[in-house]
């Protein structure tokens, strides 16, 4: 795998089977800084702006594949987020119950005394939810990468040379590319 290609170079295409390899690296990548954040500070969570680029880069190609924008990347984006959100509201009882109370006892207080009490509360006990939702952090981030990146493996790549380049090799063929 061309790593530089892959995560720091915006243009150009790639095929679905190289595509799905790298999210692999980048998925884990967020996830060993999520636990990371999670155990030691929750500070270290700022790392996770440094594989944003990449992220940029690999779904950008992918799109360049299918004869589209890069910019359709933001679509992938809120879709993420819009997943993240739902299924952490759905497993965070589930798998972090004490995190789930945490946060009900945190919006009692922004309901009784305001929004500065709930950024004061939230301040003091941040590094702990973020120790208590690990686990739900970790698999939503799991499940959410995976349905996107499942959706942009699926896309159909251009057969002709478009815009950002010729076609892929055909990944039956062999491509690795």
């Amino acid at each position: 795998m061309d790593y530089r290609f892959l995560f720091l170079e915006p243009q150009g295409r790639l095929s679905p089977r190289p595509f799905a390899r790298a999210l692999v690296v980048l998925t884990a990548i967020f996830m060993v800084i999520t636990v990371l954040a999670a155990v030691v500070s929750p500070g270290l969570g700022i790392l996770q702006y440094a594989v944003v680029f990449p992220y940029v880069c690999l779904f950008g190609k992918r799109l360049h594949d299918a004869g589209l924008s890069a910019w359709l990347w933001l679509v992938f984006l809120a879709g993420t987020g819009f997943l993240s959100m739902i299924l952490s509201a759905i497993l965070l009882p589930v798998l972090s119950p004490q995190a789930y109370e945490m946060q009900a006892d945190l919006q009692k207080v922004m309901e009784a005394d305001g929004l500065n009490a709930f950024l004061e509360a939230l301040t003091a006990r941040g590094a702990e939810y973020a120790r208590l939702s690990a686990v739900t952090s970790v698999a939503t981030l799991l499940i959410s990468s995976a349905f996107t990146g499942f959706a942009a493996y699926r896309m159909r790549s251009d057969p002709k040379t478009n815009r950002h380049g010729p076609p892929t090799l055909d990944v039956r063929a062999g491509d690795f590319s």
